[in-house]
């Protein structure tokens, strides 16, 4: 579990911080090719807050240090030290440290499509997003496979191969050790909120107007923002933010500026992308494929 005391004047991990100044955050995300492509986040906070949010992709993850307190279910999850977190595309959450020292984390951001891929190559060819059994799970030897995909993430002389193998053999081990034994049913969308979500996509570069989302679905603004939020776990102003972040996502990774890609994605300029971004991804456009 996580500490429960740290000496006077040093940080959870025993090193010492200048007198006045409070601990840094430290986070990055990078990307491998591999598999279609996936981000991994690292992260050491002292003070994050992340905003409710929901992923296209799933998150999986190991908490290394402190507490991280996550909503998620209607509840509120203590996740310590060496808790596994699981969370399926859709799933909307938000949270932040859960004690004074902060946390530290890895969290891996896995498309749909890889994670079908990798599945249907084990045998596993049910169709469907497939649900965790919590949020938050303890399991070693989870964490330890996690651990080790990081060290070949990262290591320079890995190669696509070695990365791609562990993919294969790790992934459906996951699911089979913290996934349910059932793929989550899909949810029933009345047409006209699948029309509005389909909307922003196509739209999500440009000011977009409540009224004429209401006048889409042809119901009332209140009966928009809580229907479209009953169905996709966000109300649409949080949905088309999600939309141009993830975007935001393909044009760094394609090696564009981060104030073009502010303005290319919707944004009034590249601080509102940045505040966006770090609440919902933990980490800033600058730190975003960084070394």
């Amino acid at each position: 579990m996580a500490d429960t005391a740290v000496e006077h004047g040093q940080n959870a991990r025993g090193r010492s911080e200048p007198p006045g100044r409070p601990p840094r955050n430290r986070a990055v995300m990078k990307h491998s090719d591999v598999l279609g492509g996936l981000d991994y986040l690292a992260a050491d906070y002292h003070r994050q807050d992340f905003s409710k949010h929901v992923h296209n992709e799933y998150l999986i993850g190991l908490i290394e240090r402190g507490v991280h307190d996550v909503w998620c279910r209607g509840e509120t999850w203590h996740a310590g030290s060496g808790t596994i977190a699981t969370f399926a595309p859709g799933e909307p959450h938000f949270g932040g440290a859960g004690d004074d020292l902060g946390w530290s984390q890895k969290i891996f951001y896995l498309p749909e499509g890889l994670i079908r891929q990798v599945l249907e190559d084990s045998g596993q060819t049910e169709p469907g997003t497939i649900d965790f059994k919590s949020p938050f799970q303890e399991n070693a030897p989870v964490a330890h496979g996690l651990s080790a995909l990081w060290r070949l993430l990262e290591h320079e002389h890995s190669s696509a191969l070695e990365i791609e193998e562990h993919l294969i053999r790790f992934l459906p081990h996951v699911f089979a050790q913290v996934g349910r034994s059932r793929v989550a049913e899909r949810k029933f969308v009345p047409p006209r909120f699948r029309d509005v979500r389909d909307f922003i996509h196509a739209h999500s570069d440009e000011v977009l107007q409540l009224a004429v989302l209401a006048a889409l679905a042809g119901c009332s603004k209140a009966t928009l923002i809580d229907g479209f939020k009953a169905h996709f776990g966000v109300p649409p102003t949080r949905y088309l933010i999600q939309v141009r972040i993830d975007e935001a996502r393909r044009l760094l990774r394609r090696g564009e500026h981060v104030a073009e890609v502010a303005v290319a994605v919707g944004f009034a300029d590249q601080s509102h992308l940045t505040r966006h971004f770090k609440a919902v991804l933990g980490v800033t456009p600058a730190r975003y494929l960084s070394v």
